[in-house]
C-alpha cells in the first residue's frame, strides 16, 4: 500500500511539474490564424519573429472566410493575418477585435508548369494543353475573388469557365496545381517565390481586380490573454525585416 501510495504521489508531482511547464510555454507563445497565400512568407517570420522576441508562433492556415468562421465559432486565436481587409472588419463589427491595419498588398499571377511560354493570360487559357485552372473559392478565398473579378472584367470567364477547377483555398489550389491535379492556377506570387524554379507564370493585371489588401488583427483573445506578445507580432509585421521577407515573396509594401 505505501509503495502505491508513493507511485501515486510521484505521478501527481510529474502532473503538476507538466502542467506548470504547459502554462509557461503557453505564455511564451500566440496562435495566429494565417491566410494560405501567406503560409511560405509565415514560415520565415515566425523563425524572425521567435529568434527577436522570444516568443513562439502557433500557425493555422486556411482561407480567410474559412478562418473567420472559426474564430466566429470561437477558435481560440490571438492574431488573425488576412489576405484582405473585407474580413477583419467583419470580425471587427462582430465584436472579436479592433483596429485592423494593412499590413502589405498583394498580387495575382496565373502558374503554369516549365516546358511551355504563353505570352498573356488569355493564350494560357486558350491552350489546349491547359485542360484544367484552379481557382480558389471566390466566396472565402480573396485571391479567389480577386481572380473570378479580373476573369469577368477581361471577359474571359463564361469563354473558360468549363476549364476552372475550385478549391477552399490558395492552398488547396497550389495542391492542386503542384500535385498535377490542374495544369495551371490563379494563385499568389508568393507561389513563385517558393516554387518558381519549376513553373513559369504570367502576373495578372491589377487593373482588371480590386486592390488585395492584406489585413491584421489583434483578436479579443489575443487583447485579453496575451496582449503584450500579440502587439509585439503586429508590430513586427511592419519591422524591416519582416518587409524584406514580404518582398522576397512578392508582396507590395506601400
Amino acid at each position: 500500500m505505501k509503495h502505491l501510495l508513493l507511485f501515486i504521489g510521484v505521478l501527481f508531482f510529474f502532473a503538476a511539474c507538466t502542467g506548470e511547464k504547459s502554462a509557461s510555454e503557453e505564455q511564451n507563445s500566440i496562435q495566429i490564424a494565417v491566410a494560405a497565400n501567406m503560409q511560405f512568407a509565415m514560415d520565415s517570420i515566425a523563425v524572425l519573429f521567435e529568434n527577436e522576441h522570444g516568443i513562439g508562433c502557433e500557425v493555422s492556415a486556411n482561407s480567410s472566410g474559412m478562418l473567420t468562421a472559426q474564430i466566429e465559432k470561437g477558435a481560440p486565436f490571438d492574431v488573425f493575418v488576412s489576405a484582405n481587409m473585407r474580413y477583419p472588419k467583419k470580425l471587427v463589427e462582430s465584436g472579436f477585435g479592433e483596429s485592423p491595419e494593412v499590413y502589405a498588398y498583394g498580387r495575382l499571377a496565373v502558374v503554369y508548369r516549365k516546358g511551355e511560354n504563353y505570352g498573356t493570360v488569355e493564350e494560357v487559357l486558350a491552350s489546349d494543353k491547359i485542360k484544367r485552372v484552379a481557382v480558389a473559392d471566390a466566396k472565402t478565398a480573396p485571391y479567389g475573388m480577386a481572380a473570378k473579378e479580373y476573369l469577368r472584367n477581361t471577359e474571359l470567364f463564361e469563354e473558360y469557365e468549363d476549364k476552372i477547377i475550385y478549391g477552399e483555398s490558395v492552398g488547396q489550389v497550389n495542391q492542386y496545381l503542384t500535385t498535377g491535379a490542374v495544369d495551371a492556377a490563379f494563385t499568389s506570387y508568393s507561389f513563385i517565390a517558393k516554387f518558381g524554379n519549376k513553373y513559369n507564370f504570367i502576373e495578372a493585371d491589377s487593373d482588371y481586380f480590386s486592390k488585395i489588401e492584406q489585413g491584421v488583427l489583434i483578436l479579443k483573445n489575443g487583447k485579453e490573454k496575451h496582449p503584450e506578445e500579440s502587439r509585439k507580432f503586429v508590430e513586427f509585421l511592419k519591422s524591416e525585416n519582416c518587409k524584406n521577407v514580404l518582398t522576397h515573396f512578392g508582396y507590395r509594401i506601400e
